[in-house]
């Protein structure tokens, strides 16, 4: 179970570093808004086959369950995503996720005071190699203009939010799955309550914000196929194997190993768009990676 519980956050990491590649093609044709409700297409596909193989087991034991995972989606995708995309946008893939992905330290003490897990040396050798590579990774020059400087600034600050966001929301689903909900009841639901939160929020600024809000068929198709890609990597593929990986392992291991995203995605921003890193700032990126690895242990 150990085995198969680490295999889980391993897949996960692949999946969640993946999906920032997608996002941010995706925003070279579209606003934060569009960007959140056509992820809601990839999601909606890949719930079908959820809904096939869980059939009944999908339904959630109270209505306090389903309270609480609309209220995941609230903090999780619609303000938490929504922050990752602004940094994204504003500092790139390869920066803008290793700073999300610093949230295995909010989840530590807040497993620590919620679950009462157990906080060991490694957990605190690893925060200390994690914040050590936050720090090199903020290490760049002087911004030539001012404005590029509000921008990387706001951009850090969004990582930093939404990363405190995927920690709660995270700490919740765990909460859930003590209490009798499946993985797949969990990704189904939060799914769905996305995709009608999501398209909820883009039809409401469509008729209060018209000369704002884009009408999903001018988005080229290429840009909306990215965009549900993203959706089905992160909110179903890899949530799947995060929430099913934390029954099986605890969450301050399953966690970490999740985040060593970061690798991945620099990597493939690195070589497929054109995206530049100092050696300073890759050797951030190894940092957070060790220090995922090493709160494993």
């Amino acid at each position: 179970m150990l085995r198969y519980g680490l295999l889980l956050a391993s897949l996960a990491a692949i999946f969640w570093g993946i999906s920032p590649i997608f996002q941010k093609r995706a925003l070279r044709d579209m606003g934060l808004l569009e960007l959140n409700a056509t992820r809601g297409f990839g999601v909606l596909l890949m719930l079908l086959p959820v809904l096939f193989v869980a059939g009944r087991g999908v339904w959630l034991p109270g209505v306090s369950s389903y309270l609480t995972i609309i209220f995941i989606v609230l903090v999780n995708n619609l303000i938490g995503d929504v922050l990752a995309f602004i940094a994204i946008r504003d500092i790139g893939a390869s920066l803008a996720t290793p700073i999300t992905d610093s949230y295995p330290l909010a989840v530590a003490v807040i497993s620590w005071l919620w679950f009462g897990e157990t906080i060991t040396s490694f957990v605190l050798l690893g925060t200390f190699l994690v914040v050590s590579g936050l720090v090199l990774l903020n290490l760049r020059g002087a911004a030539k203009h001012s404005s590029q400087q509000v921008n990387y600034l706001r951009g850090v600050a969004s990582a930093a939010l939404a990363g405190l966001c995927w920690a709660f929301g995270l700490s919740l689903s765990k909460y859930l799955t003590l209490h009798g909900v499946s993985s797949a009841a969990f990704i189904f639901w939060r799914g769905a309550f996305f995709c009608l939160m999501a398209w909820g929020n883009w039809a409401l600024f469509k008729v209060f914000r018209r000369e704002k809000t884009r009408s999903l068929k001018d988005i080229p198709s290429g840009a909306r196929v990215t965009s549900a890609l993203s959706g089905a990597t992160s909110l179903t593929l890899g949530a799947w194997c995060y929430t099913t990986g934390i029954t099986l392992i605890p969450m301050n291991v399953a966690t970490p190993i999740a985040t060593s995203a970061p690798l991945i995605t620099a990597l493939i921003a690195c070589v497929f768009m054109g995206e530049r890193l100092r050696f300073v700032q890759w050797s951030g990126i190894v940092f957070v990676v060790v220090g995922a690895v090493v709160v494993s242990l």
